[in-house]
C-alpha cells in the first residue's frame, strides 16, 4: 500500500538550497533582512559540516573570511570560537600574502551554527533533498527568458512556494566518490549525494561540470608514534577573524605534527599509480 505524496502549502520569500558554509550566511542574510526564509538540508546532523580538512582561512580564503565578516557574517566568529590550532601561513613573507588559519572542532562549529539559525527570527530550517524547480512559463516574447521561479520540488513530493531560490548545493548534486578503481554515489563518505535537480537545471539550460577534489585517508592516531615527529604548535591564538572584539576568545589550543616522505614511500606511491582514479584512467582529473 502506497502513501500520497505529503503536500504543503507552506509559503516564503526566499529559499537557500544547501546548509554548508554559504548556504548559512545567505540563510542568515536573508532572514536578518526581514525576509521569511526558508534553508534546506539533507541532514539537519550536519549543518555547516566540514568535510575533510576541518580547517577556516588559509592563503587567499582568510581574506574572504575577514570580509563576510565585515558584511555581518558568522563564519569568522565561529572560526575564532571553535578553533584548535591557529597559525599564520608565510609569515617568512610580505603582509600581503599572510594568512590566519584555523583548525576547528567541526562538531561544535556545526552545533554552533545550528544554534544560530535556530535562534534568528524569520529562519525555518528544513530537512528534505531538494530534487526540482516550480517555475512559471513566461509569456514574454523573449525567448530566452524560461519563466519566473515559484519554489521548489522535494524527492517525496512536496512543494515550497518562494519569490526567490538560492543554491549552494556544493558537492552533492549527483555525486559520486571513488576510492581507487571502486566507485559510488555519495555527497560526503558515508553520506548520499542529492539526485533529480542536476537534470532539471540541465533543462533550464544551465551548464553543468563538475569539479574534482582528493581526501587524504583518516589515520588512527594510536598507530602514530608522535614523539618521531616534529611538533607544530599553535602560533597565533591572539589572532582573530572577526573584527568584532566581543568574539576575541582562544580556547585551549592543539599541536599539529609533521612527517616527511622517503625513498621508500616514493616507490610505493609510483608502483600503485595505476591503480588510482586518475593515472588509471577511471574518471578525467578537473580542478584541484
Amino acid at each position: 500500500m502506497s502513501a500520497a505524496p505529503p503536500s504543503t502549502n507552506e509559503t516564503f520569500d526566499v529559499i537557500v538550497v544547501g546548509a554548508g558554509h554559504a548556504g548559512c550566511e545567505a540563510a542568515l542574510a536573508s532572514s536578518r533582512l526581514g525576509l521569511k526564509t526558508a534553508l534546506f538540508t539533507l541532514n539537519l546532523d550536519r549543518i555547516a559540516w566540514q568535510p575533510c580538512n576541518p580547517a577556516i582561512g588559509g592563503p587567499a580564503k582568510s581574506q574572504l573570511v575577514h570580509e563576510v565578516d565585515a558584511l555581518g557574517g558568522v563564519i569568522g566568529q565561529l572560526a575564532d570560537l571553535t578553533a584548535l590550532q591557529k597559525r599564520v601561513l608565510n609569515s617568512s613573507r610580505g603582509p600581503a600574502v599572510r594568512a590566519l588559519r584555523a583548525q576547528t572542532d567541526k562538531r561544535k562549529y556545526s552545533l554552533e551554527m545550528l544554534k544560530i539559525l535556530q535562534n534568528t527570527q524569520n529562519l525555518f530550517i528544513r530537512e528534505a533533498m531538494v530534487t526540482g524547480l516550480e517555475v512559471e512559463e513566461s509569456q514574454s516574447r523573449n525567448k530566452n527568458q524560461i519563466g519566473y521561479i515559484k519554489g521548489v520540488k522535494t524527492y517525496f513530493g512536496s512543494v515550497y512556494f518562494a519569490q526567490a531560490v538560492v543554491l549552494t548545493t556544493g558537492t552533492f548534486l549527483e555525486g559520486k566518490i571513488w576510492i581507487g578503481n571502486q566507485s559510488m554515489s555519495a555527497g560526503r563518505a558515508g553520506e548520499q549525494a542529492s539526485t533529480g535537480l542536476t537534470k532539471e537545471l540541465k533543462n533550464f539550460g544551465f551548464q553543468i561540470d563538475r569539479l574534482k577534489t582528493g581526501t587524504p585517508p583518516r589515520i588512527d592516531r594510536r598507530s602514530i608514534q608522535l614523539d618521531q615527529l616534529d611538533e607544530q604548535v599553535s602560533d597565533a591564538s591572539n589572532r582573530f577573524f572577526s573584527f568584532d572584539p566581543k568574539f576575541w576568545s582562544s580556547g585551549p589550543q592543539m599541536c599539529c605534527h609533521i612527517t616527511r616522505t622517503t625513498k621508500k614511500s616514493h616507490e610505493l606511491i609510483r608502483d600503485n599509480l595505476h591503480l588510482t582514479p586518475i593515472y588509471g584512467g577511471f574518471i578525467e582529473s578537473k580542478g584541484p
